[in-house]
């Protein structure tokens, strides 16, 4: 993170081109801590990191990885982090996009906004015979993330509550036994 500031400095002045005394009132701080951020003196916190991230329109990985370029490229854009390909993935392309060399190879353009999908649900996606279909199935994955997603939440705060010490000495006394049946849903 030896650039970070560096990437900072330049997303404020060159992208932005805002005062460093207008990027703290919009991201709630001092302009001290924007100054001690930029120079390198001081590492962001996590939901500093975060509100960064969102004001700049990048990813954390921009700001955090050395390697990559001080001017973020199109990979780095937050508002584009949610169509990022990965290996195991399916791109849907149009009929006749790609190209192919003179070495058998096929190309094909990768378009904004263009959906892709994991092993699992490309091979659904194969079975689809008609439009209605796909577009089911693409809700039922969409739902299926959302609930997923949900769940997680919900067992994360669950043992968050149960990892709390007690404040007052009725609910350390109530404690273990709350305790205990969480443990005991929990192995359900």
């Amino acid at each position: 993170m030896r650039r970070l500031h560096l990437k900072l400095f330049y997303l404020r002045t060159r992208v932005k081109r805002e005062p460093q005394g207008v990027t703290a009132k919009i991201l709630g701080v001092r302009p001290a801590t924007m100054s001690h951020l930029e120079q390198g003196r001081s590492l962001p916190t996590l939901p500093m990191l975060l509100a960064l991230c969102k004001h700049y329109d990048v990813v954390p990985t921009y700001l955090l990885d050395d390697d990559r370029p001080i001017e973020p490229g199109l990979r780095d854009r937050w508002s584009e982090r949610a169509n990022l390909l990965t290996r195991g993935n399916w791109l849907e392309v149009p009929e006749g996009s790609w190209v192919t060399t003179n070495d058998g190879i096929k190309l094909c353009p990768v378009l904004q906004g263009a959906r892709f999908y994991d092993a699992v649900a490309q091979a659904q996606r194969m079975t689809c015979a008609n439009g209605d279909q796909a577009r089911q199935l693409e809700e039922s994955i969409q739902s299926a993330r959302r609930d997923t997603d949900g769940d997680l939440e919900e067992r994360l705060k669950r043992e968050l509550m149960g990892q709390r010490k007690p404040r007052s000495k009725a609910q350390r006394i109530a404690a273990p036994a709350a305790r205990s049946s969480l443990n005991q849903a929990a192995q359900a």
